[in-house]
């Protein structure tokens, strides 16, 4: 090889030298300057979340300033409340729960084991029909005893009758023997304490017979305990033990065995109770006429008389109980529905009922405008609040009527924020 070439290829290897430079060195630049382009984006998204969107500088064009530099306020938004009739005019309104004014849990008065169910959900039963027999094998066997001992008794009794008619007769052959001095006094003396003994026995007998008759009508009461009978008219509304259950009187369930073998309700007597304000009792008085909303049957109202006012405050919740009779029931109403009573004044007992809708708002949802007119604010579907102007009509317990201007599909901003204009971006708290 030559000394020339040699010499190229030392210089070509040479040519082929690592560049050990940090690359780090040559893009710190490009990092720099994506770091300013956040802190101006930052510094100008501050500006205009202070100084242009909130402040009204671009009014009406406020708008088009791009969502990310829009300051949305965070509202929280709820329906208006539609009210008929003149549950519009209540000086109270409450919330409850339906129950029936005869309703119970019907259990055995003995403790057993239950050997039949004859009932099911949902199913009417009449006053003494038979619900449901414990096992009363043993009070057969037992009841059969009493009537034995009760037969036996009365056939002593009758065995003693005739020995009486004997002793009986025996005595008074032996008066005329005695009389003609053909017996003895002591003969005379024995025939006179026999007839007399078999009178005691007879007597003796006698409260045998009661005390056996006695024990056959408790051992049938004891029996008669095993079969569970429904105390009044009603519906059966829970069905509460099966077959082979054990039940006792005052039974917790479980190990202890079960208390009720069914729970029954008169659906023709039901009533609401509800929880009332102190500050609103003196509104109320037994007899008050009363319009009730139940949830599970929106469009009827039903109607009521305040049936008791219960004399015992809740102390913890500052409440007082009120239980109202449904005049009015059908079988669209169940114990345990929810509903709302609307207590209404005694003038307007005479008043001819309406159907027509009315329309309520929060008191807190009404704010005014510059030219001093009532609004409500609503959010369109670009999440933004727009004003309506509103007729407002009687303000009651924080809530008005809005006469005019809403159709009562809406849902308004409640407590509607200081700084809401039309076209301000809304967040919506849910």
């Amino acid at each position: 090889m030559s000394e020339s070439s040699t010499g190229n290829k030392r210089d070509a290897l040479a040519s082929l030298q690592i560049n050990r430079q940090p690359a780090s060195a040559k893009s710190g630049r490009w990092w720099k300057a994506i770091l300013c382009l956040a802190v101006v984006g930052a510094a100008g998204y501050f500006l205009c979340d202070r100084y242009v969107a909130d402040s009204g500088v671009l009014g009406d064009n406020a708008k088009w300033v791009p969502e990310i530099m829009q300051n949305r306020e965070e509202v929280r938004l709820q329906k208006v409340k539609i009210k008929k009739g003149r549950s519009g005019d209540a000086v109270v309104v409450a919330t409850g729960y339906l129950g029936s004014h005869r309703q119970a849990g019907i259990g055995a008065r003995a403790a057993g084991l239950i050997d039949k169910v004859l009932f099911e959900e949902g199913v009417k039963v009449t006053k003494g029909q038979l619900l449901a027999e414990l096992d009363h094998k043993d009070l057969d066997a037992s009841l059969s005893a009493s009537r034995a001992s009760l037969a036996r008794s009365k056939a002593a009794m009758a065995e003693q009758e005739i020995t009486i008619e004997q002793t009986k007769g025996d005595l008074l052959r032996n008066q005329k023997l005695r009389k003609s001095r053909s017996i003895s006094q002591a003969e005379y003396d024995q025939s006179r304490f026999a007839y007399k003994t078999a009178l005691a026995r007879l007597n003796s007998m006698t409260a045998e017979m009661e005390l056996a008759q006695a024990q056959l009508q408790q051992a049938q009461q004891i029996r008669e305990n095993m079969f569970i009978r429904a105390p009044f008219n009603g519906t059966i509304i829970s069905k509460d033990a099966e077959v082979g259950e054990s039940i006792m009187p005052g039974g917790l369930g479980g190990n202890s065995g079960r208390g009720s073998v069914a729970t029954i309700a008169d659906l023709d007597d039901l009533e609401i109770e509800c929880d009332v304000q102190e500050d609103f009792i003196y509104r109320i008085s037994n007899g008050q006429e009363t319009e009730i909303s139940v949830d599970a049957v929106p469009d009827k109202k039903y109607h009521g008389k305040v049936r008791m006012i219960i004399p015992m405050g809740d102390r913890a919740r500052a409440t007082i109980k009120v239980k109202v009779s449904i005049r009015d029931a059908d079988s669209l109403l169940f114990p345990e529905m929810s509903g709302t009573v609307f207590f209404l004044p005694s003038d307007s007992d005479n008043n001819v009922e309406s159907d027509k809708e009315r329309i309520f708002c929060p008191t807190s949802s009404i704010d005014t405008n510059d030219s001093n007119d009532s609004v409500v604010w609503v959010v369109d579907k670009d999440s933004r609040a727009q004003s309506i102007v509103v007729q407002l009509g009687e303000e009651k317990d924080g809530e008005t009527e809005v006469t005019d201007g809403l159709t009562g599909s809406e849902r308004i901003i409640v407590r509607p924020p200081e700084a809401l204009r039309d076209g301000s971006a809304v967040k919506i708290d849910q």
